[in-house]
């Protein structure tokens, strides 16, 4: 009998770590939008870097497979913002930070099967790749002799 009562406390216990981590990732995802936003308000790169460690602690919480569509909302608009500050200001590794949040976000737009998102998100990465001269050659078809 007593085994049973520890069971169900143990069970009962497993469920409201759950519900305290879901209800953590989503203040993280929260905090780094309100980021987002005041970065884009003060025209500074500073709280990016917060909402990247906002982002990043709240996919502690989730799998990839697992990760609300709202996480990959705010992933773009953290990839938007620190490609249009990086271009303002000339700063290439805002640039870079900018195609790793993209392709988290393609990442992402995958697991919840946006295609739509994906096709959009790769042309902002190859404006991050061609921004920061990275450009991707295609083999010719034809040699010249």
């Amino acid at each position: 009998m007593l085994r049973f009562f520890r069971r169900t406390k143990k069970k009962t216990l497993e469920t409201k770590l759950a519900n305290t981590d879901a209800r953590l990732a989503l203040t993280s995802a929260q905090l780094a939008a309100q980021m987002v936003k005041l970065a884009g308000q003060t025209d500074d790169l500073a709280p990016l870097k917060q909402a990247e460690e906002a982002l990043s602690s709240a996919r502690n919480y989730y799998t990839f497979e697992t990760t609300p569509v709202e996480i990959g909302m705010v992933q773009v608009a953290l990839g938007d913002m620190l490609l249009k500050l990086g271009r303002e200001k000339s700063d290439k590794a805002a640039i870079a930070r900018a195609k790793t949040a993209y392709r988290a976000a393609i990442t992402l737009a995958s697991l919840h099967g946006d295609d739509k998102q994906r096709v959009s998100l790769r042309s902002k990465v190859k404006t991050a790749e061609s921004l920061l001269g990275q450009r991707h050659k295609t083999p010719s078809l034809f040699r010249v002799a």
